[in-house]
């Protein structure tokens, strides 16, 4: 059982991906209710540390914040959430963040139910990895629906690529390791599929400070199974079959942003659009999104917000030099 008092857990929480500001605009609205939260999302998307941000938000904020494991053992649960000294009791008007709600026992879920009708003057917080609106035998549908009434989902590592360079510098900087990144670092971890999300960016970050020398990061101080990662060859496996139209898009579309980072300019969707009108194919805004969705999910670019703009990854190179030689 974990408790935290006075502390600010927000700044904790980089991101600048639309999916990750949406979460904590949530966060902070769900901050100012009463009602239990029900956090969800992939192992290591650091659900535990937006509960936190929530109660510090809250006006209970002066109260405890208690977590409590519920990966354990049934009679060990048990006196950890209802004993004398339990967190039942201790939490008051704090907040309770039932950490894996869904590997609860069922002996323990119905007498947390029967607490939760008796009525409790603290706050609970839950979070999930699994979906536990189809766990029929598992989990009391009544402790579910009574649990899930704000639903906060939290975006996976890998829904939010673009925040990878941030997310690295904000992990090294956090840890007290002040190491300069080179650039090219960062698509060897963008084409990386992190299953373990903020968690496994974390170990990587560690990882690259530990190996590096002379206070810069570079792509041998990577760790090998992110430089030999296979997701590069997975995507080319799934690649449609072009047509020559679509081709002839993806090459001045990946052209414009290769001389626009170049340049140091931001690429925009719009920005694209407008030079498209110079040439011999006009995109609008809508279709350049679209051509923008299918090369960020092939992994050819990655998508940042405003003066970040749309970037070329290696890969993105890779297939631009292959469409050159097949049209030009």
């Amino acid at each position: 059982m974990n408790v935290i008092e006075q502390t600010d857990p927000f700044h904790q929480l980089a991101g600048e991906h639309k999916s990750f500001l949406e979460a904590k605009r949530l966060a902070a609205k769900f901050a100012l209710s009463d009602l239990p939260v029900f956090i969800t999302g992939e192992v290591g998307t650091e659900k535990k540390q937006m509960a936190a941000a929530i109660h510090h938000k809250s006006r209970r904020n002066s109260e405890l914040f208690i977590t409590v494991h519920c990966s354990q053992s049934e009679e060990r649960l048990e006196h950890e959430l209802f004993g004398a000294e339990g967190a039942l009791n201790r939490t008051r008007y704090g907040t309770l963040f039932l950490y894996e709600i869904g590997d609860m026992p069922l002996s323990v879920q119905a007498r947390l139910l029967s607490e939760l009708d008796a009525g409790l003057s603290a706050r609970i917080i839950a979070s999930s990895t699994a979906d536990l609106a189809d766990a029929e035998n598992t989990f009391n549908k009544d402790l579910f629906y009574r649990l899930h009434v704000l639903c906060l989902p939290l975006p996976a590592l890998s829904e939010r690529k673009s925040d990878i360079p941030l997310l690295l510098q904000h992990i090294l900087a956090a840890s007290g390791q002040h190491l300069h990144i080179d650039p090219s670092v960062y698509p060897l971890c963008e084409r990386h599929t992190f299953n373990g999300n903020i968690r496994e960016l974390q170990n990587a970050a560690y990882y690259m400070a530990a190996a590096a020398s002379g206070g810069t990061i570079y792509p041998e101080d990577v760790p090998p199974y992110i430089k030999n990662s296979q997701k590069a060859k997975t995507a080319k496996k799934k690649e449609k079959r072009l047509t020559l139209m679509e081709k002839e898009e993806f090459l001045f579309i990946l052209e414009s942003i290769k001389d626009l980072n170049a340049k140091g300019e931001p690429a925009s969707r719009r920005s694209i659009s407008e030079l498209s009108e110079n040439s011999t194919m006009t995109l609008t805004p809508q279709q350049v999104r679209n051509r923008l969705d299918y090369l960020e999910k092939m992994n050819y670019v990655t998508k940042g917000r405003g003066r970040a703009g749309t970037k070329i990854t290696l890969e993105g190179l890779g297939f631009l030099q292959s469409l050159q030689k097949q049209i030009l």
